[in-house]
């Protein structure tokens, strides 16, 4: 509830899906029902029917700088093998490159002369995408935390990407001229949050937030050595992820342990003190539980190879 408080007060204009689901159908339902902003999701289906859901609209026209321009929400395809499919049984999702087309072909037929796609499909799947699906001018990237200095074209597409954690923004400008993008200028920019004057009704609505857990969050657990620099960047390891695994090995008596690759969360920097909230920055999940179960070699190959792909 509390990064539910904080992004109302943000207001965006919209948002798509991966992790919330994992709050579960009903608390999803509730949220979406209750937001100052758009929640789009084109594939987002019902799962019985296979049809598509009126809680989560395909798309949504906005007018900038005189321009009509749609937005076209693309959920987290592949929410019930990456996450637990109990959670959301009402819903199915998938890339559904055929609906994004009538969807891109239906706002251009309403009259958008921009369509941006708000996308969670992660950037190689986005690239894909662009391949496939023609009339889309933005993709706005999510799930795989890139931060492109520089957007990628496909087509006539451009792919935006800026990374996570806030560490980074993105501002794009497009020359729109009768309903074509003619040309775009981009820039990644880097957050320094020590130089920045923060809005101060948003700190203060943080620090109410946080208010009650402070001392838990404060506490300090460890500190990095000197020539460590503790992160959690790459798909299949970090040294987060090291810090992690080496733990579950020594707590549960295992032989191997393995950690989903997230690539979230801020870098601890050499000699940092290493808070509680630091840990919790890289583990933080709706379902956080750690197994310990027996597995033959032939399965564990099975795994690594669908991680790989």
């Amino acid at each position: 509830q509390d990064m539910v408080n904080v992004m109302n007060a943000l207001k965006p204009d919209a948002m798509t899906f991966h992790w919330e689901f994992t709050l579960g159908s009903d608390r999803v339902a509730e949220i979406v029902e209750g937001l100052p902003f758009a929640a789009l999701g084109q594939n987002t289906f019902d799962a019985e029917w296979d049809e598509p859901t009126e809680l989560f609209p395909p798309y949504k026209f906005y007018e900038t700088g005189g321009v009509k321009v749609a937005v076209i929400g693309q959920a987290f395809p592949y929410m019930p093998i990456a996450n637990p499919g109990w959670m959301f049984p009402e819903y199915s999702f998938g890339i559904r490159d055929e609906r994004m087309q009538e969807m891109v072909d239906e706002v251009r037929a309403k009259g958008a002369e921009l369509v941006v796609c708000l996308s969670h499909n992660g950037f190689d799947v986005d690239k894909q995408m662009a391949g496939v699906v023609t009339g889309i001018d933005v993709i706005l990237s999510g799930h795989t935390h890139d931060a492109l200095p520089e957007p990628v074209l496909v087509g006539d597409t451009i792919i935006v990407a800026s990374g996570s954690n806030g560490k980074f923004v993105s501002r794009v400008d497009l020359d729109v001229r009768n309903g074509r993008m003619m040309g775009f200028r981009h820039k990644l920019i880097p957050i320094f949050s020590d130089v920045i004057a923060p809005d101060p009704a948003m700190s203060a609505l943080i620090d109410a937030q946080r208010a009650p857990y402070l001392d838990q969050l404060t506490e300090v657990i460890g500190t990095t050595a000197e020539d460590t620099l503790l992160y959690r960047r790459g798909n299949f390891n970090g040294t987060w992820d090291d810090l992690i695994c080496d733990a579950l090995l020594s707590e549960r008596e295992a032989d191997i342990a393995l950690s989903p690759g997230v690539r979230w969360g801020p870098s601890i920097l050499p000699g940092q003190d290493i808070t509680r909230e630091d840990i919790w920055n890289v583990t933080s999940m709706t379902y956080p539980e750690a197994y310990r179960t027996e597995m033959t070699g032939e399965f564990l190959h099975v795994v690594l190879e669908d991680v790989a792909d």
